[in-house]
C-alpha cells in the first residue's frame, strides 16, 4: 500500500513485504508501482521472496520517505502536514499532476509542459498571494 502513497513516514519498527506469492497468487497493483520507486532488482526481491525488509532499509531503499523515531510518528506525520498546509493548495495540486506525467513523457515534454503549467498558475491571485506573505514575513 505505500507504494500509492505520495508520502511514506515509517515507524521505526515498521515492516514492510509483498507476500502474495507465499500464499499463490502475484502481487499486481502495487507491485507494479515498486520499480519506479525502488528499482527492478529490489522490486523483484521484494514480489518474488515474499521477505520482509525493516523501516532502515525500506529507507535505504526508497520505499519510505522518512523514519521516525521510536515514539515520534505522530510528530513526524504533523510535520509533514504542517508543511504541506503552508503550501498553495492549487499549486500542490498542478505539482502533484506534473509528477504523475513526469513519469510518462520525455524529458523535453516533461519541460514544456512544467513551463506552460507555471505560467497558467498566475491565472489565479495565489502566487501573487503567497509570495507577498512571504515577502512580508516577520524575520
Amino acid at each position: 500500500m505505500a507504494a500509492a502513497c505520495d508520502f511514506r513516514v515509517a515507524a521505526h519498527d515498521a515492516h514492510f513485504g509483498m507476500p502474495e506469492v507465499r500464499v499463490g497468487i502475484p502481487s499486481v497493483i502495487h507491485a507494479a508501482l515498486l520499480p519506479r520507486l525502488i528499482g527492478w532488482a529490489r522490486a523483484r526481491w521484494l514480489v518474488m521472496t515474499a521477505e520482509n525488509i525493516d523501516a532502515p532499509t525500506a529507507l535505504a531503499w526508497g520505499l519510505v520517505d522518512k523514519v521516525a523515531p521510536e515514539g515520534e510518528l505522530d510528530a513526524e506525520v504533523e510535520h509533514l502536514v504542517k508543511a504541506l498546509l503552508e503550501c498553495g493548495p492549487e499549486a500542490l495540486r498542478s505539482q502533484k499532476a506534473l509528477l504523475r506525467q513526469w513519469e510518462e513523457l520525455p524529458l523535453t515534454e516533461s519541460v514544456n509542459l512544467s513551463v506552460k503549467v507555471f505560467g497558467e498558475s498566475f491565472l489565479s491571485d495565489e502566487p501573487t498571494r503567497l509570495m507577498g506573505a512571504f515577502v512580508n514575513r516577520k524575520r
